[in-house]
């Protein structure tokens, strides 16, 4: 079959290597679809991998094409995406059943082999059916599921289920922030939302929610005017841009028992003077944390972002900025570190490699 090899750091290769034997308890996946996250950059170019050679790559839908013996719940030809990550089921957090914050895991496309190939063996464990969402649709059901995670750990939703406007302070339209906004837009359609980003191509993709107030703030100015502006007046604030000076931000915008929700991966050390600590006590804010999702759980994310995506509330195939061939990929992946690094911009939201 053929893979995006990562041979080394900055070093992807195009090969042709074995399609993997299935065990008892995995089915062998006919990669359909398989998305490129941002963390992916930092896996192939900032010495992010654990091992090399190295197939990346955990946003993943596909097709069954062969199952184990002990494989009881799949068939050949189920329609499938994949939860990458593998727990040790031993540690206090599995026993709980919240893989998510499992103490030795394992995951597809980094610590396992990943989706950009055309073909991966996957526990039956971490399949779940995709019957009509489509292959796209299925293949974002990973960040999609992260976003559901961190909007159930700030009860927005479940706080908001009768008309009460609430203010809402999304910062980051990456990926997740369009996924987060567009969710929030649906659900809470009477609420003051505000989404912040310096990248006004990112902003404009979510023209189509009308009401929702854009700021492109790409300057420390424009950010201390919007701080003037709207110091202690959001009762959420969703940081998931990752830079470490917005996580400070978030305190500042949050009025006094807000909540706010930290997702976005922090770039960079993050140290917090007197004055902000004293600012979390004073406001008595509640910072949440989250990351990842909860699968095969009582309040299961996976099958709530199924569910999303068929009512309409959130499609995320629509910020697909362009279908890639597996050849693509190393220079996709090139030019997606070049715009980090401010070396060459280029406008882009989401990549998909697809196979079909």
């Amino acid at each position: 079959m053929k893979a995006v090899q990562l041979e080394a750091n900055k070093h992807l290769k195009i090969s042709e290597i074995s399609i993997p034997k299935v065990k008892p308890e995995e089915c062998l996946i006919n990669i359909k679809v398989c998305g490129v996250c941002s963390s992916d950059i930092y896996r192939a170019f900032e010495n992010g991998a654990y091992f090399y050679p190295l197939i990346m790559g955990h946003e993943i839908s596909g097709q069954i094409s062969e199952i184990g013996e002990k494989v009881k719940t799949f068939k050949v030809g189920d329609l499938v995406s994949v939860f990458p990550l593998l727990p040790c089921f031993a540690c206090n957090s599995c026993k709980e059943k919240k893989y998510a914050t499992c103490d030795n895991y394992k995951y597809y496309g980094s610590r396992n082999a990943g989706g950009f190939s055309e073909y991966i063996s996957v526990k039956e464990w971490n399949l779940i059916k995709i019957d009509k969402i489509g292959y796209e649709n299925a293949a974002f059901l990973e960040p999609l599921s992260v976003v559901i995670h961190g909007l159930k750990k700030s009860s927005l939703l479940s706080e908001n289920k009768t008309y009460q406007k609430k203010k809402i302070c999304v910062i980051g339209a990456g990926f997740l922030g369009l996924l987060m906004s567009e969710i929030i837009f649906n659900k809470l359609e009477n609420s003051e939302i505000h989404v912040i980003d310096k990248n006004q191509f990112k902003l404009d993709h979510i023209s189509f929610l009308k009401g929702v107030k854009t700021q492109c703030l790409d300057d420390s100015d424009k950010w201390k005017k919007f701080i003037d502006n709207k110091k202690n007046h959001f009762d959420y604030v969703f940081e998931l841009s990752g830079n470490e000076i917005n996580f400070s931000r978030s305190i500042l915008l949050s009025k006094a028992n807000g909540k706010i929700l930290w997702l976005g991966n922090i770039q960079n050390d993050l140290s917090l003077d007197k004055s902000l600590v004293s600012t979390i006590l004073r406001k008595e804010l509640k910072i949440l944390g989250s990351w990842n999702s909860q699968f095969k759980h009582d309040d299961d994310d996976w099958l709530d972002a199924i569910q999303l995506i068929e009512e309409g509330f959130v499609n995320p195939s629509k910020y697909i900025t362009q279908l890639i061939s597996l050849e693509e990929v190393p220079s996709v992946l090139e030019k997606m570190y070049n715009h980090k690094l401010r070396v060459k911009e280029h406008r882009y939201i989401k990549y998909c490699i697809s196979n079909m």
